[in-house]
């Protein structure tokens, strides 16, 4: 009998899917209960008008179960990146290291979450891997998309460090902020090379940059607790995950 845990992730356009924007919201603030945290700015759900967010969706093979997910915001006119709000309040510096004249060039991977029940998969890393390799798409398509920041938990730091994103230190305590409760410590770093990753670890810019080139694609990942055979699928529209998600 074959027990290998088998998943899909996708990326896809939050205004083309709201349905699903609703699920991964609820699967977000529900993580975020679980460990006391009632309210982040990344947690509000403004960002489903916004049509310069991108979802990247974690689930079963047939659609029922949602285990994960992180979100890509471009920096645009209409819009704030979920860090500005957070931050303003703690350092004001925070709008002229990210202010107007940074629109489609800079953007934030936010509302990273994975359900208890997939503590200890890997599943973060993967989602930080197709959200930094979704940005490298971009760039061949039509934006001089250049920069990514995050605010990241002590718990994921590594994983964003070994992708190659640094610690922001011109603001904050050495980049560092009590956020989002007093007894919480977040750090903001930011990935300056988006196309080039020079900073990655080999094996991370391996698969980041394999992502890019097969977008869609099926591999091993190899986790904590065993192999996990995923579904890629960085170029998926609204529509065809709603036909397939309710048909």
């Amino acid at each position: 009998m074959n027990n290998q845990l088998e998943i899909k992730i996708r990326v896809y356009k939050a205004i083309d899917n709201i349905a699903a924007c609703k699920r991964f919201a609820e699967g977000h603030a529900n993580v975020l209960l679980s460990y006391g945290i009632k309210q982040v700015t990344s947690s509000n759900t403004t960002w489903f008008s916004d049509p310069y967010v991108y979802v990247v969706m974690v689930e079963s093979i047939c659609g029922k179960n949602t285990f994960g997910g992180a979100r890509l915001h471009l920096k645009n006119k209409e819009h704030k990146l979920p860090i500005e709000t957070a931050l303003e309040q703690l350092d004001s510096n925070i709008s002229k290291l990210i202010n107007p004249q940074l629109s489609l060039k800079t953007g934030e991977l936010c509302g990273l979450w994975n359900t208890k029940g997939m503590s200890g998969s890997g599943l973060s890393a993967m989602l930080i891997r197709t959200g930094v390799a979704k940005a490298g798409i971009f760039i061949s398509e039509k934006y001089n998309l250049q920069s990514i920041y995050t605010l990241s938990a002590p718990w994921t730091k590594h994983m964003v460090e070994n992708i190659g994103f640094e610690v922001e230190t011109s603001i904050g305590k050495n980049g560092t902020f009590a956020y989002p409760k007093p007894d919480l410590i977040a750090t903001l770093l930011k990935l300056k090379d988006v196309n080039s990753l020079e900073k990655a670890l080999p094996l991370e810019k391996d698969k980041i940059l394999s992502l890019r080139v097969n977008p869609i694609q099926k591999c091993t990942e190899v986790s904590p607790i065993g192999k996990i055979e995923v579904e890629y699928d960085l170029i998926m529209n609204g529509s065809n995950i709603e036909n397939e998600l309710f048909n």
